[in-house]
């Protein structure tokens, strides 16, 4: 087994692989398992690592009632999956909860650290983070941290890493705004440090826990990591309930981990990941070890300490996460690319690329020599970084399959428009988008338009996201646009 993109894995049983392949390698075999791990994949194709996931029972969001629907991509999830029938690639949960690492209102942004502070705790964006915005039609739309503003309230899938902070896997903006009904309401899963059983308060991060008042379950010490409800009101938490978590992982069990690597250190051949410490002593290593590289590690949870994976493999997927910087993003088909210059062109955009830029397919490393002309991409840039007449490209993101194929998005400026009735288009990034008959349309602060009022205001100039059908390379249907600026 070698499912990618997992934060613990958990197995009830060995797991048996067919031909030596990964779990999404034709001939794979997964045996059942408790999985807690990152999805990947689309809204519409979950994935955890390169298994196609799919959800069959019951779902909640921090152990309370949830739907399938909050399943996306980048959330952090515990599943109790189905054994499989023999020969099967894919992974069938039985029952998932959504792991939210905080909820709450956005208290400060650091653009240059790539961070944000949600509920005192210190999160920090990197290339790899997805970061999105709920609409009113329960659909997302796709962001940058230049678009977050102090006072959004978000929920944060993520890790805990070894000073504390966290490692954000998705920020997703919820559409509570500040003045209504829940938008005072926190929660945070931590450590508790500074515990004061007199005064029944703790601290999480730079936050001041207040339990005098709740429901606890278990017993509250310096180091135990907990789940707290409450209502925050500037840097206090007053709890309405505290409940203590042990360690995913069951002493002896078969575990695999990925994440950051943390706390490296040769001599003793450990590191941490997810605050597991990992000794790789007698593990085959795959790729170059480094401090805040992805590794994926398959082990033994140590038979004495559920915190210690002894390793048996290793291997480095992203050996850095990137910056956080973008603010801007386009997605299209590339119209030009040199593996040599390091540039690249979707439409009239141009970039270009250095050592720190992330390139992925399938959440795996590639090189810009494997993105060819007509690949569809996503591209996140830093606009305030130019080379010529070149934005930076924090990452690029290919897609699988071709514009044409199944759904299609397309973001980037509007350089052609025409409003009137009947022969109504626009382009963007070189692809001509004709609207479907019952297409949506939403202004930049998610307020519906009708199709007249869309169409009967110039578009040209401004950012738009448009979700649809592609019919060709530079045509496609549209079924939802929303204006992004």
């Amino acid at each position: 087994m070698n499912i990618r993109k997992l934060l613990v894995v958990s197995l009830s049983s060995a797991v048996v692989a067919c031909g030596g392949g990964g779990a999404g390698s034709p001939g794979a075999s997964l045996s059942a398992a408790s999985v807690t791990g990152v999805v990947g994949g689309t809204p519409s194709a979950l994935t955890v690592g390169n298994a196609p996931l799919s959800i069959t029972g019951a779902v909640t969001v921090n152990g309370k009632s949830g739907a399938v629907a909050d399943v996306q991509p980048g959330s952090v999830i515990v599943a109790s999956t189905a054994a499989p029938s023999p020969g099967a690639t894919a992974i069938r949960a039985t029952s998932t909860d959504v792991r939210i690492e905080v909820e709450s209102s956005i208290g400060a942004i650091d653009l240059t650290a790539s961070t944000i502070t949600v509920a005192g705790q210190t999160v920090t964006i990197d290339a790899l983070t997805r970061l999105y915005a709920e609409n009113a039609d329960r659909s997302y739309t796709t962001l940058t941290l230049s678009d977050f503003a102090v006072g959004d309230y978000v929920e944060v899938s993520g890790s805990r890493q070894a000073n504390g902070s966290i490692l954000a896997t998705r920020v997703e903006r919820q559409r509570v705004r500040a003045g209504q009904p829940g938008y005072s309401n926190a929660e945070l899963y931590g450590a508790i440090a500074g515990l004061d059983t007199t005064a029944r308060t703790f601290t999480i991060g730079t936050l001041t826990v207040n339990y005098s008042g709740a429901t606890v379950q278990g017993t509250l010490a310096n180091g135990t990591r907990v789940e707290v409800q409450g209502t925050l009101a500037g840097n206090v938490l007053t709890a309405t309930s505290v409940e203590t978590k042990r360690n995913e992982g069951n002493r002896g069990a078969e575990i695999e981990l990925e994440g950051a690597m943390t706390n490296f250190d040769a001599t003793t051949t450990t590191f941490t990941v997810l605050n597991t410490r990992v000794n790789y002593a007698n593990a085959r290593v795959r790729g170059t070890l480094a401090e805040g590289a992805r590794v994926n590690v398959e082990g033994r949870v140590d038979a004495t300490d559920a915190t210690l994976v002894i390793a048996r493999e290793v291997e480095v997927g992203h050996r850095r996460g990137g910056d956080g910087h973008a603010n801007r993003e386009v997605k299209g088909a590339v119209t030009a690319v040199d593996a040599n210059l390091l540039t690249l062109d979707v439409g009239g955009n141009g970039f270009f690329l250095d050592a720190n830029t992330i390139l992925e397919r399938n959440e795996r490393p590639i090189t810009l020599a494997d993105v060819t002309v007509g690949a569809y991409v996503e591209v996140k840039a830093d606009s305030t970084r130019i080379q010529g007449s070149r934005t930076y490209a924090t990452k690029i993101e290919v897609k699988n399959g071709t514009p044409a194929a199944g759904e299609y998005e397309v973001k980037g400026t509007v350089t052609a428009f025409t409003g009137t009735a009947g022969s109504r288009s626009l382009t963007i990034n070189g692809v001509t988008i004709t609207p479907a008959a019952n297409a949506t349309y939403y202004g930049d602060n998610d307020n519906a338009l009708t199709a007249d009022q869309f169409w009967g205001t110039s578009r040209l100039n401004l950012v738009l996201e448009v979700k649809g059908t592609a019919t060709s390379a530079t045509a496609a249907t549209g079924q939802r646009f929303e204006i992004e600026d």
